[in-house]
């Protein structure tokens, strides 16, 4: 049976502008959000932890998150450069962890690791190996692994763990709990 993670990357875009900041990157406890436009508007396309914390939320007009959240540090969203990335970590992962490894943008990775995990200490020992890197490159991530990508995939995102193995054969009881957002409705995916 097909084993699948999905390596999601809940800060992607402030993570990445942190990292390629270098020291002058705003401290961890600053509120940080990438804003964009949305038709006429300006609006915050990303947020950092931090940001959501004090109640600044995806989509919220730019000019209300900075009346809301004072010494707020804004900066312009770069999507291009966080696909490219993205690409670029799908690389790392190829050549570190799974022989096909693909970026799941805008947020997230995808990896056939189909009899690969036995590499790096079975499954649990592989992603938690996987989250502990980036976190120590100062990137957020959750993982799942499962039968299929769409229940990874719902999993590494709305499941309660940041680290979730679903043993093969189970992930249909595994989804059962997980809202109707997970489903991601209107994606092509196995």
């Amino acid at each position: 049976m097909p084993r699948v993670v999905s390596l999601f990357l809940p800060m992607w875009p402030t993570d990445r502008f942190r990292r390629n900041s270098g020291d002058a990157a705003p401290p961890p406890e600053t509120p940080l959000v990438l804003i964009g436009r949305d038709g006429r508007r300006r609006v915050v396309l990303a947020a950092d932890a931090a940001a959501h914390a004090a109640g600044l939320r995806i989509g919220m007009p730019a000019s209300k998150a900075q009346a809301l959240v004072p010494g707020l540090i804004v900066h312009d969203a770069e999507p291009e450069a966080d696909l490219d990335a993205l690409e670029r970590l799908a690389l790392w992962a190829l050549r570190r962890y799974a022989p096909i490894v693909a970026a799941d943008p805008p947020d997230g990775l995808v990896m056939d690791t189909t009899g690969a995990d036995h590499l790096h200490g079975g499954e649990a020992a592989m992603l938690t190996e996987m989250v502990a890197r980036l976190g120590a490159s100062h990137i957020a991530a959750r993982a799942a692994v499962a039968d299929t990508w769409g229940a990874a995939h719902a999993l590494a995102r709305f499941g309660t763990r940041q680290i979730l193995v679903v043993p093969s054969g189970e992930t249909a009881q595994a989804v059962l709990p997980l809202p109707v957002a997970a489903l991601s409705l209107g994606r092509r995916h196995g």
